[in-house]
């Protein structure tokens, strides 16, 4: 079978290349592949910045983000042949720390977890995988032109769950959100957010105007242009703001992404920023900040089963609520043998997806 492979550490290593067909063993549940979608940490891998390929193999098949059709199922599995499926990302921990024991293998104490696609193990680029059926959350077939958003929707379910139930540390009702970045995790936070009846600003560097401005106001979704409206200058315009999620991966945003919360608030870093970026802060008026607003600042990554549920659910609720939304986030869609050209971005690009049938 054809696969989307890079060789870890290699820049522009982008292959296609003829593998072994998959071999289940009992208990495992094959899956046909119908959709792959493309993200920053692709991108990332195939410029050979990580990636870690299957102990003794030369290459690693690519992809995180996936979708797929179960061929066969072990019996007794709640799975059926012919169920829509996603499958999570990362795997437990050889030593089985308290987290991965737990089914929480996005909490992973040693660092030495698997990931499809990413870290040591091979990802979903391929015509079909094999997995076990713990790790395969089943799909309505109704969500068939958007599933393959359930895996990066499932960053803001994961955000939103810590938020709320850390936050039960006191009376809190949030009612202003401000989302840092407009790219598919940012626009899928604020539909998350805006589902939850937050009022919901995405503030990004992108014109006013633009597509993903449009789109998000058909959402009920206000957006900013941080070229003309700088970060610092939000609380001026919106109020108090209770929730910002931060999604730029830009490093010079995480200063001004603290410093705007409002009293009680929530500040969660859901991206991964480059290295070598300083800047200095006054960290004695940072922590007074901090301390007497009894404000809060977390850090997220990945997802646990029950957030690609929520995600799941979230995705249902917002095509009732406004049906062919998400959908329009998906901006191109090549098949899986031009994965290269999928890669390289276009100005209008959201969500690339590649199609595997």
């Amino acid at each position: 079978m054809q696969a989307v492979t890079v060789t870890p550490g290699q820049r522009d290593s982008l292959r296609l290349l003829d593998i072994p067909n998959v071999q289940s063993d009992p208990g495992q549940v094959v899956v046909r592949v119908l959709q792959g979608g493309l993200c920053g940490t692709d991108a990332e891998i195939t410029g050979g910045l990580y990636g870690e390929a299957p102990p003794g193999c030369p290459y690693l098949v690519l992809g995180h983000e996936n979708l797929g059709l179960v061929e066969s199922a072990p019996s007794g599995s709640p799975l059926s042949p012919g169920d829509l499926v996603v499958s999570t990302v990362r795997r437990p921990c050889p030593e089985r720390c308290l987290p991965c024991r737990s089914g929480e293998n996005d909490m992973c104490l040693t660092g030495h977890y698997l990931e499809r696609g990413i870290q040591a193990l091979h990802g979903f680029m391929s015509e079909r995988y094999v997995e076990d059926p713990q790790y395969v959350v089943p799909v309505p077939s109704s969500l068939h032109p958007v599933a393959v958003l359930v895996e990066p929707m499932t960053v803001a379910q994961k955000a939103l769950e810590q938020t709320f139930r850390i936050q039960g540390r006191m009376s809190w009702a949030p009612r202003q959100a401000v989302v840092l970045g407009a790219g598919p995790v940012g626009m899928l936070a604020a539909a998350a957010m805006r589902i939850r009846g937050l009022e919901v600003t995405v503030a990004s560097r992108e014109a006013e105007g633009s597509a993903r401005d449009v789109l998000l106001r058909e959402a009920g979704i206000r957006y900013v242009s941080t070229t003309r409206t700088p970060i610092e200058d939000l609380p001026g315009r919106l109020g108090g703001i209770d929730l910002v999620f931060e999604a730029t991966g830009a490093a010079a945003v995480l200063a001004p992404a603290m410093r705007i919360l409002g009293r009680d608030g929530v500040c969660v870093l859901a991206s991964v920023t480059e290295l070598g970026r300083k800047r200095e802060i006054d960290l004695g008026a940072w922590n007074l900040e901090m301390v007497l607003g009894n404000r809060l600042i977390f850090g997220t990554v990945n997802a646990a089963r029950r957030h690609f549920e929520a995600a799941v659910r979230d995705l249902e609720a917002a095509e009732a609520r406004l049906p062919g939304w998400m959908g329009r986030l998906i901006t191109r869609r090549l098949p899986f043998t031009e994965a290269s050209r999928a890669l390289a971005r276009e100005p209008e690009d959201i969500k690339t997806v590649l199609d595997f049938v």
